[in-house]
């Protein structure tokens, strides 16, 4: 960060210009307008998909509203909507999320009570050290791979350096993302115990193995208006909590992708220079394209499967190499233009490869999936916790 902000480069693929050439450049901008477009679609498709669990509202009509409005205030408003929007939406994020936690233990009659039956149900497990790299969820993996993915994220990412370069000195950055590390401990936490909460008030009857939901990225909106709907204004809180952390990342992104393609492509690649209003005005009509572009794909990601599977599979293939080309230009001195570019475009081989093969063998691989039962489905109600327990021992 310190160094990106001594640049005080917009796009921080102008760097790879400067240590590379123009084509190592070009490349890594390429990527990464690939990758912000489908993580954008993918992150765009979650919150319809609650709308239409909550509302009925049609699945496709929500992605249009969901998409119309982001990039509206996002193309009008720029980079400072963008923040102070995001503001707002992780206050959103919080309280939604804790009044469905909070509803949800009352329901299930405590902390303790859902920890026991997350146990009994082998959703807690805190000791798999195994080496197996086909393992899916170890010690190991998500210490490694959630440290690489965390170092892509802030360290190398253009929606991340572009919120550096907004702040007045590097210090008040380091207290920005030191705020922003304990932000997001904290989200990651609650998504865990709302998961546990959620498991447990299912235990015995699988929303999705029942057929009551279409989709697995139902199950929390399903959750949230058999326990809330009945409390008027809780749905909506949750509705704006789905939608904050969407929005938030959209936005984000939207801006961030026309710094891009502004800087990398229209100015780098055409060496074309602009008056500060006719890039102003240009930046907006980027960000409606892309918005509209965006809108478009969710139709396709539609069809990866699970949305949080999907965004973390898509950023270790898309990202990754970005990374790596990065961590090349800061550590190793003597590599050139021509080498960087050969490791790029191999390392990008690379993870396609692992992630196509991944997708084709899917059916042949044993699922990693916990088993989960629908026995109690006739008779699930909220006071029906013996028999839930029962089933569990």
């Amino acid at each position: 960060m310190p160094k990106f902000r001594a640049m005080g480069f917009t796009s921080a693929y102008n760097y790879l210009e400067v240590r590379f050439d123009r084509s190592v450049r070009m490349a890594a901008s390429l990527m990464f307008s690939l990758y912000m477009l489908i993580y954008m679609a993918l992150v765009l498709y979650a919150p319809a998909l609650a709308l239409s669990q909550t509302t009925g509202l049609n699945i496709w009509l929500s992605v249009i509203s969901i998409g119309v409005i982001c990039t509206f205030y996002s193309s009008i408003g720029g980079m400072k909507a963008v923040i102070w929007t995001d503001v707002l939406q992780a206050v959103i994020m919080f309280v939604g999320m804790l009044a469905a936690i909070i509803q949800g233990l009352i329901v299930l009659g405590g902390l303790k009570r859902t920890f026991s039956l997350a146990y009994q149900g082998g959703r807690i497990e805190l000791n798999n050290v195994s080496l197996d790299p086909r393992t899916r969820h170890t010690v190991w993996s998500l210490l490694i791979g959630s440290s690489f993915n965390a170092l892509n994220l802030y360290g190398f990412n253009q929606t991340q350096i572009q919120r550096y370069m907004c702040v007045k000195s590097t210090r008040a950055a380091q207290h920005a993302l030191f705020i922003n590390a304990v932000g997001v401990a904290c989200i990651i936490i609650l998504s865990g115990i709302m998961g546990l909460v959620i498991y447990a008030y299912y235990v015995g009857c699988d929303p999705y193995m029942a057929g009551y939901i279409n989709d697995r990225d139902q199950t929390f909106p399903y959750f949230v208006m058999e326990v809330l709907g009945s409390k008027k204004g809780l749905p909506g809180i949750f509705l704006a909590c789905i939608f904050s952390g969407s929005l938030s990342t959209i936005s984000s992104g939207l801006n961030s992708l026309t710094a891009v393609l502004i800087e990398d492509i229209y100015k780098g690649l055409l060496r074309r220079q602009m008056t500060d209003e006719r890039q102003g005005f240009i930046s907006k009509i980027f960000s409606v394209i892309l918005g509209a572009v965006v809108i478009a794909l969710t139709y396709i990601v539609s069809n990866l499967g699970s949305i949080i599977n999907a965004a973390i599979s898509l950023s270790g293939v898309l990202s990754g190499p970005i990374m790596g080309i990065f961590m090349l230009g800061f550590f190793f001195p003597r590599v050139n233009a021509r080498d960087a570019l050969i490791g790029f475009l191999c390392g990008m081989a690379m993870v396609i490869w692992i992630f196509l093969g991944a997708q084709f063998t899917k059916n042949q691989r044993k699922s990693s999936q916990l088993p989960l039962l629908t026995v109690n489905c006739v008779n699930l109600t909220i006071a029906n916790t013996t028999t839930i327990e029962t089933t569990i021992e």
